[in-house]
C-alpha cells in the first residue's frame, strides 16, 4: 500500500512539472512581438499594423477554440493532446523560422491557435484537475500556474541569450524562433516518456472519443460554471487595465525606463510565481477556492482605489505606490491562478472538467478581444490636453469596480454552491462521477 501511494505521488509530481514546463513554453513564438517587437518587423518585414492583425486573428481564432477544446479534452488522452500541442507548435515554429510573407504568418499563427488552445489548454487543465480531489485543487492549479511563470522566466531569459549570440536582429530573431521550437520538441518527447496516459471516461456504453453538443449542454446548464467565468473575466478585465500601471509610473513619478522595465518584470514574473504559489496553498488551507477568491477581490478593490488617492508628482509618494503596487500585484495573480480550480468545488463531474475548462475560459478570455482597445482609447483620450493622467485613473476606477463586481459574483456562486451541496447531501450523493 505504501508503494503505491508513493508511486502515485511520484506520477502526480511528475505530471505536475511536465505539464508546467509544456504550459510555461506554449505560448512563447505566438507571442514573440512582445518581446522582440523591432527585430520582428526587421525579421518578417511586417509593419506594426500587420503584426496586430496577426495577433487579432490569433486571440479570435482562440477564443474560437477554447469551447470546443475543452470537449477534445474530455474525448481523447490529454497525454496525446498534450504531446501533439508541443510537436504541432515546435512544427509550425520551424516554419516561422523561414520567415514567410504576411500571409504565410497569419497561417502559422492560426496553426499556433489551434496547437495552443484547441489542442492543448483544456488538456492542461484536466490534466491537472485529474490530478487530485476537491480539497487539492487550489495548490494544484498554485503550482501550476507560479511553475508555469518560473519555466517561462527562465527560458525568456535564454532566448535573449541566444538572440544576442546573432550579428544581426534577423538572425536573433531566426535563434530565438529556432531556439523555442526545439524546447517545445523536447517537452513533447519529455510528455511521450513521462505522462501518465488516462483513458477518458466512458458512459452509458457511448464511444469514448464520440464528439457531440451533449456534454456541452450538460455544462451550460450549470450556472456555477458561468459565474466561475465571470469571477475569471472580473479578474481579467482588471489585469488588462493594470498593464497601464508602469506607463502611469513613468508619466506621473518621472521614473527613468530602466525602473519602469525592471517593475514591469516584477508584475509580469515575480508577482505571477509568488501569487500562484500563496494563492494555491491559502486556499486549500481556506477550505474553498471561492470564498479566498471573493475576499481577495476586495483586497483588489481597496487596493486600486488607493492608486487614487496616492498624490502624484512627488518622489515622496514612490514607496507607498510601490508597495500599493506590489499589493495590487499578488491580489491580481493570485486569483489569476485558480480560474479553473473552482470546477470540482462547483460539483463539475470529472467527465466534463475540460468541457467546464471550455466554458470557463471562453467567458474570462472574451475580453482579449475588445479591452485591449477600449483600454487604449481610455488613455489616449487625454493625452496631450491639461488633464493627461485622467486616462490612466480611469482604468483604476476601472479595476476597482470589476473588483466588486467580482466579489458579488463570488457571494452568488457561493448561495448557489451552498444550495446545491445541501441538495446533493438530501438525495445521499457524495461524490459526482
Amino acid at each position: 500500500m505504501q508503494e503505491k501511494k508513493q508511486t502515485s505521488a511520484v506520477t502526480k509530481w511528475m505530471t505536475l512539472i511536465i505539464v508546467a514546463i509544456a504550459g510555461g513554453l506554449m505560448t512563447k513564438l505566438p507571442y514573440l512581438r512582445e518581446t522582440y517587437m523591432v527585430p520582428l518587423q526587421e525579421a518578417t518585414g511586417a509593419t506594426k499594423t500587420q503584426l496586430g492583425l496577426i495577433m487579432s486573428a490569433y486571440g479570435i481564432v482562440n477564443f474560437i477554440c477554447y469551447f470546443p477544446g475543452g470537449i477534445l479534452a474530455d474525448k481523447f488522452s490529454c497525454k496525446k493532446l498534450i504531446i501533439f500541442s508541443c510537436f504541432g507548435t515546435a512544427a509550425a515554429g520551424l516554419w516561422y523560422w523561414t520567415m514567410p510573407g504576411f500571409v504565410g504568418l497569419v497561417i502559422i499563427h492560426g496553426i499556433f491557435a489551434i496547437t495552443t488552445v484547441f489542442t492543448f489548454w483544456a488538456a492542461m487543465v484536466k490534466s491537472i484537475n485529474n490530478l487530485g480531489g476537491p480539497d487539492e485543487q487550489g495548490r494544484l492549479f498554485g503550482l501550476l500556474e507560479g511553475g508555469r511563470g518560473l519555466i517561462g522566466t527562465l527560458v525568456a531569459f535564454g532566448s535573449v541569450a541566444v538572440f544576442g549570440k546573432a550579428i544581426d536582429q534577423v538572425g536573433g530573431m531566426k535563434n530565438a524562433i529556432m531556439y523555442y521550437s526545439i524546447l517545445l520538441i523536447i517537452a513533447g518527447i519529455l510528455a511521450m516518456i513521462f505522462l501518465q496516459d488516462n483513458k477518458p471516461v466512458q458512459t452509458d456504453g457511448k464511444k469514448k472519443n464520440s464528439l457531440n453538443f451533449k456534454d456541452f449542454m450538460e455544462v451550460a446548464k450549470m450556472p456555477t460554471v458561468w459565474l466561475c467565468g465571470a469571477l475569471g473575466i472580473c479578474n481579467y478585465s482588471a489585469l488588462i487595465f493594470h498593464g497601464y500601471l508602469t506607463a502611469y509610473l513613468s508619466e506621473a513619478y518621472g521614473l527613468s525606463d530602466t525602473m519602469v522595465a525592471n517593475l514591469n518584470i516584477v508584475r509580469t514574473y515575480f508577482m505571477m510565481m509568488v501569487g500562484s504559489f500563496v494563492a494555491g496553498f491559502v486556499s486549500d488551507k481556506v477550505g474553498s477556492r471561492i470564498k479566498f477568491i471573493q475576499y481577495v477581490f476586495v483586497g483588489m478593490a481597496v487596493f486600486a482605489t488607493v492608486y487614487l488617492l496616492i498624490p502624484t508628482g512627488g518622489a515622496a509618494a514612490l514607496p507607498l505606490i510601490v508597495a500599493n503596487f506590489l499589493c495590487f500585484g499578488l491580489c491580481l495573480y493570485s486569483i489569476k491562478a485558480l480560474y479553473f480550480s473552482t470546477i470540482d468545488e462547483v460539483f463539475v463531474p470529472k467527465r466534463l472538467a475540460g468541457t467546464a475548462s471550455g466554458v470557463i475560459s471562453l467567458v474570462t478570455y472574451a475580453p482579449e478581444m475588445f479591452l485591449y482597445t477600449v483600454s487604449g482609447n481610455m488613455v489616449d483620450k487625454y493625452t496631450g490636453t491639461s488633464t493627461p493622467l485622467r486616462g490612466y485613473q480611469n482604468c483604476f476606477t476601472a479595476m476597482a469596480v470589476m473588483s466588486l463586481i467580482g466579489f458579488v459574483c463570488g457571494a452568488v456562486l457561493r448561495y448557489l454552491n451552498k444550495k446545491q451541496r445541501a441538495k446533493m447531501e438530501a438525495e445521499g450523493i457524495n461524490e459526482l462521477a
